[in-house]
């Protein structure tokens, strides 16, 4: 019973928030849209460790006390220190006691067979579900083997905070407890950020292009905390995000990688060499090759690091059949570019200094991979629409960093930090520069700003 009340403050009533071991943290709270969750059905959040999904978890439980729910009907488990019998048994209590209610589950994957609890759980009808995982093993394809359970409809990305949602979350803030670098940029965007928004495939940047220099301030620091909260606080707080912020991110990307019983060495390898390859693409020969073992332990890795949201692997489009390449090079993504800074450090040593540093000698490389990584947050859904079916990359004579079918067309997106230099290519292609502006040409900063999630990606 201890552990219980601990893990949920709301029991004893009011003010609770102020005891709660996640949220009394927090000195700034960097608000997200709350999902509404609905009644008897099963909702799975998925999303890479450390990028919030606790605190979030937290949120809810006051959005539903809020709404009438009962303090007692809410139970928090957090996994990594729970078993299943040991939630069964909770779970039968709870039905005893108080004939059901709502049933929150953090970090769902470490429970071995973890499906098989969540599809008895659903069974019982006592419950309303909400479950996160960060955990690869089988996510993605368990999840799909929960057809009507309530899941439909139900299952979202959770991701590092986007520049817009970064944007928006600092307007939000108490502008005294931010560093005058910080809230002089953020005053002259209030007024202009609610409805302009666009579909990545047609920008409109006009409400933004008069506050270039401001909005460019902000997404440098955007580039150095990656959207992950932690590292976006300790900016805010610090001026600079703190070195056990990098070890944090380590910590989590080798957890992965020892949970699911892979070799710490081989993959501490082959983050060198993403690292080393950066925005070029590669085979999975090649990397066989530098590797030494077999393609198919290549792809092992590199699907347990994209389906533990910490990149992506885009295939070549074969353009002229209208699909995807898949036997050809691909393309690796960092979803943030915080990873590969703090990839870089575990990998070399250093401090701030040497992060900024990395930083500043790869920032063309980091800056293409955020605007893969949003614009795919832009229109992934979980199951109907995967990164696969409209996100990959166009080479011939010249390559193009990111191409998207839309409606069986094509549209390609080229990162130019610099000097843009036009090609043509066999569908529409728009143009991301630093600061130049045209009829095919958007800033970066200016571009990523206008790009909203989709429904289904936190």
């Amino acid at each position: 019973m201890m552990d219980l009340v601990t893990q949920n403050k709301w029991w004893k009533g009011a003010d609770w928030e102020k005891e709660d071991p996640d949220l009394k943290k927090i000195n700034i709270y960097l608000e997200r849209n709350l999902i509404d969750v609905k009644r008897s059905h099963l909702t799975i959040l998925r999303g890479i460790r450390r990028s919030g999904k606790t605190v979030y978890l937290k949120k809810i439980v006051g959005k539903l006390i809020k709404a009438g729910v009962d303090p007692k009907d809410i139970l928090y488990l957090s996994c990594d220190r729970s078993s299943r019998s040991r939630i069964i048994n909770i779970a039968n209590e709870i039905v005893i006691n108080r004939g059901g209610g709502y049933l929150l589950l953090d970090e769902i994957t470490y429970i071995e067979n973890w499906e098989l609890l969540l599809k008895e759980l659903s069974e019982r009808g006592d419950f309303t579900i909400l479950a996160t995982g960060s955990s690869p093993m089988g996510l993605k394809y368990k999840c799909e083997r929960l057809p009507g359970r309530g899941i439909e409809g139900n299952e979202y990305y959770f991701n590092p905070f986007s520049f817009r949602e970064f944007i928006k979350v600092l307007v939000k803030v108490d502008q005294d407890q931010l560093p005058p670098l910080i809230s002089g940029s953020l005053e002259e965007l209030k007024n202009n950020l609610e409805n302009s928004y666009f579909d990545p495939s047609n920008p409109n940047v006009s409400e933004f292009s008069a506050f270039y220099e401001e909005i460019e301030r902000l997404f440098r620091i955007h580039i150095l905390a990656g959207g992950f909260p932690e590292a976006i606080l300790d900016y805010i707080n610090n001026n600079k995000i703190e070195i056990n912020t990098y070890e944090t991110i380590i910590r989590t990307i080798l957890a992965t990688i020892s949970k699911e019983g892979k070799s710490e060495n081989t993959a501490r390898n082959l983050l060198e060499i993403l690292l080393k390859i950066g925005a070029n693409r590669v085979s999975f020969s090649a990397l066989e090759r530098e590797l030494g073992i077999h393609h198919n332990t290549v792809i092992e890795y590199l699907e347990l690091l994209e389906d533990s949201r910490i990149i992506y692997v885009l295939n070549s489009w074969d353009i002229a059949n209208n699909r995807q390449a898949p036997k050809k090079q691909k393309k690796i993504v960092f979803q943030s570019p915080l990873i590969p800074t703090a990839i870089y450090l575990y990998l070399r040593g250093g401090g701030w200094e040497d992060a900024l540093e990395f930083v500043d000698r790869n920032l063309e490389w980091l800056v293409e991979d955020t605007i893969a990584s949003h614009v795919i947050w832009s229109y992934e859904r979980p199951l109907l629409k995967e990164k696969h079916s409209f996100a990959g990359y166009h080479y011939g004579k010249k390559e193009c960093d990111l191409v998207l079918r839309i409606n069986d067309r094509f549209f390609g997106i080229e990162s130019k930090y610099g000097h843009v230099k036009k090609t043509n290519y066999p569908f529409k292609v728009l143009y991301l520069s630093k600061e130049e502006l045209g009829t095919d040409i958007v800033p970066t900063s200016l571009y990523l700003l206008g790009l909203e999630k989709s429904s289904h990606s936190i």
